[in-house]
């Protein structure tokens, strides 16, 4: 008996001896490491005589389940911990990430909260605000934060990244946040804002645009301001490398929320996303490039390595170099748009266009990024092309969600549907975020109302309404991959039939539910104005939008969440003014502007707007006060200006020059020059000269020379040349070229191309065997006259000149014939010059004098 036990217990401290040196090892690449792991974790949990201490047993337990997960088998790790019903083990962590890999992201959160000891299930702090040093516990915020993102609980979720975060800068030690984490955790913080926002969301009580906790965060300050304004790229080649940004995802994902948010930000915030997308991008392409995988050094003694394996792996490096790069140039694209400019839409257009070209041919990989970059296409090519074929560059919405599986088991899940009419393929919407699925939806029933097609309208906007309800179908939904809006056999719509096939968008707040319906509403009152439909009124509906925005305002008691009701309300009141006043008279838009909510008559723009339709009518008064509460010296200078007010505008802009230094802006000194030139010329001179001076630019030939000119290829049947047209067509060539107006061609140019197609085409025609280039290629000139009529057909030559006649020209006796009778000279030389009769021309015609009535019968 004694022999026996300490037979088992040898056997199982063997196999931890064993376990221990395995775990020395890397693991995190050795599959066979881990099976082997694996296999000797059973064998101590399931298979030893005698059970190890339970100390020994938990260790092992932990080391057993995330072996498992190195290995992929997250099934395995859910299915042992439903097993253990004494509730021995205590693996929440790495039965959460299994869940959560599984997306069972509604049992992931049920596990989480039970873990957890606090009531509160929106956080794992205590009530003074504490939180563990415990990394474990750390880990397990971030996965409770990850799986309210993907159920669509994104105010949840961001008040767990702020505490996440805020509770972190005082922890010390080994288990504190270093800097990689931290920033990860702004990134995802980031990007579950971007997923659920909404405009005007950001509109606070006095006029201004909230600032959100991420952008009052020390890292996002210095991120801004080391590389929003270019940053990293000027400076030598020295620092260059302390210049670039290793964390890029975060520079895209808070560039991208800026972009987002546009709504509540100046034009410099969009200039500065713009550079921070410059930079990312360039940062992408530099590390992924240049880390390649042939630091083999210390495992090859001899140094020795295979030129193929190494260029291949190079590919790789730089295929996912370019795959990265992608949506950072989508969002780049973007940025161009919301900058406007005709050379900004036309570096859009471009980036679009090729984005669409090379992710067409990827499938699924990156399917989010061709409906994105298709969408916002359509947005640039609406009234350049037909709305049929822009209505089909937006996406098609599905059920599958951000919170679903991204990749569709259906026969064109995630590439483009080709169209048999040779026109613009149709691209699905698979893996999307709400703010996505709701934007398309929009769009969609907003294209529809364009074509008056109300019935592909009213489906639209009753999918939009019903997705706005839907955050997560359930665990166990079979949710339908098929795209909405389609059109099925038969022609008909396809439209959800149950809730689990309605596509996942619920806003953030039920505020902004009622924001999403009251613009639902408003287009659905257009459509019924357009169509003249005498079962509703337009009117009506327009009214009860706005009812709807007025009690759902009421009903909120946090002020916070008001501003996407307040601006979805001023769009209404503006439309609606729009349509009672269609010659849009000052008095009349001054009269809708101040009927707007206070805090949207507070913004910046309706006062700057109210200030020039005051200065229009005359109503200088009115004009400067606001102007002079704006607080924009700027502005008010320029108002001055326009009104004559030239010395008032010069002590502006002098004040604005002495108080920023030579930090002033160009514009400012411009308009003090301007001013000057009508009190005191000399001055503006000198002003002007410093100008000048100012503004000097040196070029660089040697880095002019060394840029890489951008071209097209030439190849035939390249999918480039799709571009190129499309760009010719929108005024893409050299020159101003009106937009929808192609370059006339050269005529030499067009007839070379002839002569070139014509050479082609009888070298074809010669390789058949159906032209011989030896044989007479000139035409016979009778081709024209009846065969029985040429000259050299001689059957019938005795009747051959009877009832003849011409039909085209050429030669022969027909020919002749009928010009000899048209011959006028020939007939009166035959004559000797005499008529052959009196002339008529003084002859009167007969009448049979009979007067006709006007209702006469003809005859």
């Amino acid at each position: 008996m004694t022999a026996s036990n300490d037979e088992a217990a040898t056997t199982w401290q063997e196999s931890i001896a064993e376990l221990q040196s395995l775990l020395d090892a890397s693991l995190e690449d050795n599959r066979d490491a881990n099976l082997q792991l694996s296999s000797l974790c059973s064998t101590i949990i399931f298979n030893s005589d005698e059970s190890p201490p339970e100390s020994v047993l938990t260790a092992v337990r932990t080391i057993y389940l995330r072996v498992l997960l190195n290995l992929g088998e997250y099934s395995k790790v859910v299915e042992f911990h439903s097993k253990d019903n004494d509730g021995s083990t205590n693996n929440t962590l790495e039965v959460a990430y299994a869940l959560y890999r599984l997306r069972k992201y509604d049992a992931c959160r049920k596990l989480i909260v039970a873990s957890i000891s606090n009531a509160d299930a929106t956080n794992i702090v205590d009530e003074e605000g504490s939180s563990s040093n415990n990394a474990t516990d750390r880990v397990l915020m971030h996965i409770h934060a990850q799986t309210l993102y993907r159920l669509g609980e994104t105010n949840e979720a961001d008040q767990l990244y702020s505490k996440l975060l805020n509770n972190t800068n005082s922890e010390e030690g080994g288990d504190a946040m270093d800097a990689d984490e931290r920033e990860d955790t702004l990134s995802n913080a980031l990007a579950n804002r971007i997923a659920n926002y909404t405009p005007g969301s950001m509109l606070q009580q006095d006029g201004t645009s909230m600032v959100s906790w991420l952008e009052e965060d020390e890292s996002i300050r210095q991120l801004i301001e080391s590389y929003g304004d270019g940053g990293g790229e000027e400076g030598g080649d020295e620092g260059e490398e302390e210049e670039m940004l290793q964390n890029y995802d975060l520079a895209y994902n808070l560039a991208t929320y800026m972009l987002v948010s546009s709504d509540a930000r100046s034009q410099s915030q969009v200039v500065q996303a713009k550079s921070l997308l410059e930079q990312a991008e360039k940062s992408a392409l530099t590390i992924l490039e240049s880390s390649s995988p042939a630091e083999e050094e210390e495992d090859d003694e001899d140094g020795d390595t295979d030129p193929a394996n190494d260029d291949e792996e190079k590919q790789k490096m730089q295929l996912l170099a370019e795959r990265e790069a992608g949506p950072i140039r989508a969002n780049l694209a973007l940025a161009n748009v919301l900058l406007g400019g005709e050379d900004n839409e036309m570096d859009a257009l471009r980036t679009y266009l090729t984005l669409l070209t090379k992710t067409a041919k990827s499938g699924t990989e990156q399917g989010n990024l061709l409906a994105t970059s298709s969408n916002n296409l359509a947005l640039l090519r609406d009234g350049k092309e037909s709305v049929f074929d822009v209505l089909k560059r937006i996406p098609i919405t599905s059920s599958l969600s951000v919170s679903e599986n991204g990749v569709s088991d259906s026969k064109n899940g995630g590439k483009m549907k080709k169209d048999k009419g040779g026109g613009v393929s149709i691209v699905p919407l698979v893996g999307a975020t709400p703010q996505q699925v709701r934007t398309a939806l929009f769009n969609r029933a907003l294209l529809f109302a364009k074509m008056g097609n109300a019935t592909g309208c009213m489906e639209a906007l009753d999918v939009l309404r019903a997705s706005l309800l839907v955050s997560y179908h359930g665990d166990d939904s079979k949710a339908s991959r098929s795209g909405f809006a389609t059109s099925g056999k038969g022609k008909k719509k396809k439209t959800p039939t149950s809730s689990d096939d309605v596509p996942t968008a619920r806003p953030s707040s039920d505020a902004e539910i009622a924001t999403w319906k009251a613009q639902a509403d408003w287009l659905e009152s257009e459509l019924v104005r357009i169509s003249e439909s005498k079962d509703k009124n337009s009117d009506d509906i327009l009214q009860d939008a706005i009812a709807s925005l007025d009690k759902a305002t009421d009903a909120i008691t946090n002020g916070e969440e008001s501003g996407a009701l307040l601006h979805t309300k001023s769009q209404l009141l503006l439309h609606k003014a729009a349509l009672a006043n269609p010659e849009l008279n000052a008095d009349g838009i001054i009269g809708s502007l101040e009927s707007l909510p206070l805090p949207v008559q507070s913004c910046p723009g309706t006062k700057v707007t109210l200030a020039s339709l005051y200065g229009s009518s005359n109503n200088d008064e009115k004009a400067e006060q606001l102007l002079s509460d704006l607080g924009n010296d700027i502005a008010l200078a320029e108002f001055r200006l326009e009104r004559g007010q030239y010395q008032q505008a010069v002590d502006l802009l002098e004040g604005i020059v002495e108080e920023q230094g030579s930090e002033a802006p160009m514009e400012v000194r411009a308009m003090l020059v301007k001013a000057l030139s009508y009190t005191d010329p000399e001055q503006a001179e000198e002003v002007a000269e410093s100008l000048l001076e100012a503004t000097s630019v040196e070029l660089d030939g040697e880095k002019l020379e060394t840029m890489e000119i951008p071209r097209f290829a030439k190849k035939a049947g390249d999918s480039s040349s799709k571009v190129r047209k499309t760009i010719a067509a929108t005024g893409g060539g050299k020159g101003r070229v009106r937009a929808g107006e192609r370059k006339k061609k050269n005529r030499d140019a067009i007839l070379r191309k002839r002569a070139k197609q014509r050479e082609a085409y009888l070298s074809k025609l010669e390789a058949e065997g159906r032209y011989d280039p030896k044989q007479n290629t000139k035409p016979d000139p009778e081709r024209w006259i009846p065969k029985s009529q040429r000259s050299y057909n001689r059957r019938g030559r005795r009747s051959r000149n009877k009832g003849t006649g011409a039909q085209g020209g050429g030669a022969g006796a027909g020919m002749e014939k009928d010009a000899a009778k048209l011959d006028v000279a020939a007939r009166l030389a035959a004559n000797d010059g005499q008529s052959c009769g009196p002339s008529t021309a003084n002859m009167k015609v007969s009448s049979s004098g009979a007067r006709k009535g006007k209702g006469g019968r003809r005859r």
